[in-house]
């Protein structure tokens, strides 16, 4: 019953959303988000729905351990990618030291998330999704990306599809569009990267059908 009346109230805000044919929209990162986020301090959203930001303040040392990531730069996009979730999960661990955040009670199961019962360190899919924007924001204007621009976020649910969701989007140079959704995963674990296609077209998504890239599997 809980999941039918949350599908309901977020179908409310996604109809508000909007229209992107993409299914692309600013609406979250105009509501909760930073515009102009930068490691020495920036906004954590958590709670649900950003209920609880908090401020959080990375030391030089902390951003140098995401520019490793990145170093060699990669010589082509796919790698990229492999690297940009692999610093977002780096970004997760580093937050949640300072937020009480590490500990994520996503449930597997379904990909669908528990009751909060007002727990200020639980973090939903808008959480999540607004979050891994302002990571990849960052990366991006410290010129860490080659191939890719961070987009809008990604929102799907529909009463065909009730599994209203969102996540944070990367535009590779040329059009394609591909989800970093960590939701799929533990905190701190990298989280699959995928088309977003795929990510619209079922829940949960099939991540067995593509690599740590996005791209599919032979």
């Amino acid at each position: 019953m809980l999941r039918i009346f949350t599908g309901l109230a977020l179908m409310v805000v996604l109809a508000a959303c909007a229209e992107h044919r993409d299914h692309l929209s600013a609406h979250y990162l105009d509501q909760y988000a930073e515009a102009d986020p930068h490691p020495a301090q920036f906004r954590e959203c958590h709670g649900f729905s950003c209920a609880v930001p908090s401020r959080v303040v990375l030391r030089p040392a902390d951003w140098r351990r995401v520019h490793a990531i990145f170093t060699p730069p990669a010589k082509d996009a796919a790698t990229e990618r492999r690297h940009i979730a692999a610093a977002v999960a780096l970004m997760q661990r580093l937050v949640g030291a300072q937020t009480g955040t590490s500990a994520h009670q996503w449930t597997h199961k379904d990909m669908m998330i528990l009751p909060n019962l007002g727990d200020p360190t639980q973090l939903d899919c808008i959480d999540e999704a607004v979050n891994t924007w302002t990571y990849m924001t960052m990366m991006e204007r410290d010129g860490l990306f080659r191939f890719h621009h961070v987009a809008p976020l990604a929102f799907a649910g529909s009463p065909v599809d009730p599994n209203p969701r969102n996540a944070a989007v990367l535009e590779e140079r040329g059009g394609t569009y591909y989800v970093i959704d960590p939701s799929l995963v533990d905190s701190g674990m990298v989280a699959p990267v995928l088309p977003l296609t795929a990510w619209l077209d079922s829940w949960p998504p099939e991540l067995s059908r593509f690599d740590s890239a996005g791209l599919p599997r032979s």
